[in-house]
């Protein structure tokens, strides 16, 4: 799941506190997103919960389209198969996982295309949870995870035959950034896969964007400026395509998953926490701005 309300550091919230939960794309003030609330924001006790929930998987779901029935759980994991086959490394070949969440993506595209993967995250409970995941499954010797931050990447120019980003950009402080490092990193003709939120400008005409797509967790790019940041980073794009309508059904199950472990989202937030948590979900849900893109893109 996306960062989609502040959690704080309380463990028993009320609306009253400084901390209290907000949605991702509702802000008071422009801020910049930072690694460290990112961070913070991950390693919140909530995601420990959150992690029990759909094999790990907190990213959106896939579908065909209205009439597709497949479950949640199903559609989480097309939208990690279709991530890989925009991807489509080839058996061996080295892969860095941008915001790894819990692992279980890059647990997917090992198995599925026989690769090493490096995945990095800012959350230190986030890494700890997927390389757990990855010795358990049997791959450690090939997929690993380490407490990086995606702005400033510790790695050697090329070392890496391609490149995915699942959900992470939206919380980059500054995307050119972050593509550019990953464009350093990736040799010469290798693919990215890009699946990120995106904000789209109600049919009524623009709002004051301030005050609507950016927050210290997450920072919205137009769809149409999304091939510019990619250029300025030095990446081509191949494709870009909106996955809004087919991606939507996935805020009806985030709620749905959230009330199933209410007793345990209580004892950490509290009553009063626990409602805004829903109703901060229920709300996004009812946002027209909130759109969803999958991208692949290439370093010449």
């Amino acid at each position: 799941m996306a960062a989609q309300q502040d959690m704080g550091d309380g463990a028993n919230m009320t609306t009253n506190d400084d901390t209290k939960l907000r949605s991702v794309v509702i802000a008071e003030e422009k801020k910049p997103t930072d690694s460290h609330a990112i961070g913070s924001y991950y390693d919140h006790g909530i995601f420990d919960v959150m992690a029990e929930l759909w094999d790990g998987n907190l990213h959106y779901g896939l579908w065909d389209d209205e009439n597709d029935e497949r479950s949640f759980d199903e559609a989480a994991i097309e939208m990690t198969d279709e991530m890989i086959r925009r991807l489509d490394p080839k058996p061996g070949d080295r892969i860095l996982d941008v915001g790894c969440g819990n692992g279980t993506p890059a647990l997917q595209l090992a198995r599925a295309r026989q690769v090493e993967v490096v995945g990095i995250s800012v959350s230190a409970r986030q890494v700890a949870r997927a390389n757990e995941r990855a010795r358990a499954a049997g791959v450690a010797d090939r997929v690993s995870f380490e407490q990086v931050n995606a702005m400033d990447l510790p790695y050697e120019a090329g070392s890496f035959d391609g490149a995915w980003a699942l959900e992470s950009m939206l919380h980059m402080p500054d995307k050119v950034q972050v593509l550019s490092e990953v464009a350093r990193v990736v040799r010469p003709g290798g693919r990215m896969s890009i699946a990120d939120m995106i904000y789209i400008e109600p049919e009524d005409g623009p709002v004051d964007l301030s005050k609507r797509y950016s927050t210290i967790y997450a920072t919205l790019t137009p769809l149409d400026e999304y091939k510019d940041v990619l250029e300025r980073a030095g990446l081509v794009a191949d494709n870009i395509r909106d996955v809004t309508k087919e991606t939507f059904p996935t805020n009806a199950a985030f709620a749905a998953g959230l009330r199933s472990r209410r007793d345990q989202f209580v004892e950490i937030l509290g009553n009063e926490g626990y409602e805004l948590l829903i109703g901060n979900q229920e709300r996004i849900a009812r946002m027209p701005e909130l759109g969803y893109v999958l991208i692949t893109a290439r370093r010449p």
